[in-house]
């Protein structure tokens, strides 16, 4: 190995170790299923990986992977002809309590059994910030498409989690919540959306799944294995 392609790849180590289990954690709320995600994570990781001498210039490299997650992740869920409504099989972070545990697990579950299209548009414009334009053109969807499917999402997860207008006051976060800006988001505030009791439940949820994945540091040790393995193939 010469020592201009040692220094990229070493680069690269760095980025995947990272930001592995935010962009994981981020694609599981689009996707309901675990191993989908980590499929998606990591063919997006794998493209990375290969065009990384131009991707590591950009400002957010991360996004580009969370982009590319979200196409794969689209192209499995249009190829099936049925939901996949199983729980995401992550432990239960060490600093959660039984309630707080509880409730992310329920609306994870909710989350699960949303038609595709609702739930991901959903989380892509109350959770990660995209705007209808950018959700309608990235899944090939009207923009009128996009915003129905949102409308529903939302009025769905409000009800099965009984959300009234204050009810956010009445739950205990887990921690702090995710950043409401980021590697590819808009801030929540922006968009009117910071006060939003869905927008609020979405962020505890990812924050709790977020803290579990991050629990089980073989599954990074398994996703640089199953990496190297696809790089080693060509």
């Amino acid at each position: 190995m010469s020592a201009e392609r040692a220094v990229p790849q070493r680069d690269f180590e760095a980025f995947f170790s990272h930001s592995y289990a935010r962009v994981l954690t981020q694609v599981i709320m689009l996707s309901g299923n675990r191993e989908d995600a980590e499929d998606a994570t990591q063919e997006a990781f794998l493209e990375a990986y290969r065009a990384w001498d131009r991707i590591a210039g950009y400002d957010l490299p991360e996004a580009w992977v969370y982009r590319a997650s979200v196409q794969r992740l689209w192209k499995t869920h249009r190829r099936r002809r049925t939901g996949q409504d199983r729980l995401p099989d992550v432990p239960v972070p060490v600093q959660a309590s039984p309630e707080q545990s509880a409730e992310a697990r329920e609306a994870l579950r909710l989350l699960a059994t949303l038609p595709p299209q609702q739930r991901v548009t959903m989380v892509l414009f109350c959770l990660h910030g995209w705007s209808q334009k950018e959700i309608a053109k990235t899944l090939r969807m009207t923009r009128g498409g996009v915003a129905a499917n949102v409308s529903k999402a939302r009025r769905t997860l409000k009800e099965a989690l009984d959300m009234a207008a204050d009810a956010s006051s009445r739950r205990v976060p887990f921690m702090s919540g995710p950043e409401s800006a980021g590697p590819g988001r808009l801030d929540a505030s922006r968009a009117g959306l910071s006060r939003d009791p869905v927008v609020l439940a979405l962020r505890n949820v990812e924050a709790w799944l977020r803290a579990a994945v991050e629990a089980d540091p073989e599954g990074l040790g398994r996703a640089r294995a199953a990496l190297t393995c696809k790089v080693e193939e060509g």
